[in-house]
């Protein structure tokens, strides 16, 4: 994966989690901040799978 794309997942991925915070009294707001996390937590992975096969 190419860094420019992984900055601008990770920004998607924040984006998301912001989105969910400023709804945290809503009952669908915890909920998008845990997909916000869960992309995060998949994009760390990617890349320390991708870095791994490197070596």
């Amino acid at each position: 994966m190419d860094f420019n794309i992984l900055l601008i997942l990770l920004a998607l991925c924040c984006a998301i989690l912001t989105g969910g915070f400023c709804g945290r009294s809503q009952c669908w707001g915890p909920w998008v901040m845990l997909i916000g996390v869960v992309c995060i937590l998949f994009l760390i992975m990617t890349m320390i799978y991708q870095l791994s096969r490197i070596l």
